[in-house]
């Protein structure tokens, strides 16, 4: 579930203004360039939601305008801070992947900064070594990056003493599982015949192993077993 940042402020003109003013300032305006973030946050996979905050350019809008993000990938987007005091609605896509905001008035200025809430997808398949990516963030149609770092990560395993089934290609067989390891949080018992994990088919333990190559510690697949002639699906945890 994502969870939403609560939508704050920014600045309205009150007042009126005249039809001179208003043509001569609309002539006037200068060209207006969206400020680039302010920060690169380092993500972990997993690891808890940062924010990514783009200042304000401090001019007058005398227009509607709308906000469109599209996350980096490997993320979702998990929060939206846009500052508003008056009627601009905001959604993020179910999947995290995009979100938008309108800002309904026909004057406002950019005093206050705006915030993007991401978060690495919980079984993301981030290169090991770590990188960096970006999404996008748009105001008004001026796009600047929204880019984030990928910390590195750690080889995964499972935790547990696998073997092929007599003949191969049965599934893989678990003789035993580490107690306390993440393998065993996650319901993996001795016994258990694994045969797919995130819908990749394991028939044997060699193809497991081509599932978990460059897999991060700490991810999470579903993986489907057989258990004393019963199928059983698994948030299997995988260790370092």
């Amino acid at each position: 579930m994502c969870t939403v940042l609560a939508m704050g402020a920014a600045l309205l003109t009150t007042g009126g203004v005249s039809a001179v003013e208003s043509s001569a300032t609309v002539i006037a305006q200068p060209a207006r360039s969206l400020p680039p973030q302010q920060n690169v946050p380092d993500l972990d996979v997993p690891g808890p939601p940062q924010t990514v905050t783009y200042p304000p350019d401090g001019k007058r809008r005398f227009h509607q305008s709308t906000v469109t993000i599209q996350a980096p990938p490997y993320t979702r987007i998990t929060g939206l801070n846009l500052r508003c005091s008056w009627a601009c609605p905001f959604a993020i896509a179910p999947d995290g992947k995009s979100a938008t905001g309108t800002f309904n008035v026909n004057t406002w200025d950019f005093l206050y900064p705006y915030d993007v809430e991401v978060v690495a997808d919980a079984n993301a398949n981030v290169p090991l070594a770590g990188g960096q990516f970006s999404g996008t963030f748009t105001l008004d149609g001026d796009t600047q990056p929204l880019t984030v770092n990928f910390k590195p990560g750690v080889q995964a395993v499972i935790a547990a003493n696998l073997r092929n089934t007599n003949p191969r290609g049965g599934g893989v067989r678990v003789i035993t599982v580490d107690p306390g390891s993440k393998a065993d949080t996650s319901g993996l018992q001795p016994g258990d015949l694994i045969i797919d994990i995130a819908g990749t088919p394991t028939p044997t333990v060699n193809d497991l192993d081509t599932f978990l190559d460059q897999k991060r510690a700490g991810t999470t697949y579903p993986a489907t077993v057989m258990r004393g002639g019963t199928t059983v699906t698994l948030q299997l945890t995988l260790d370092s």
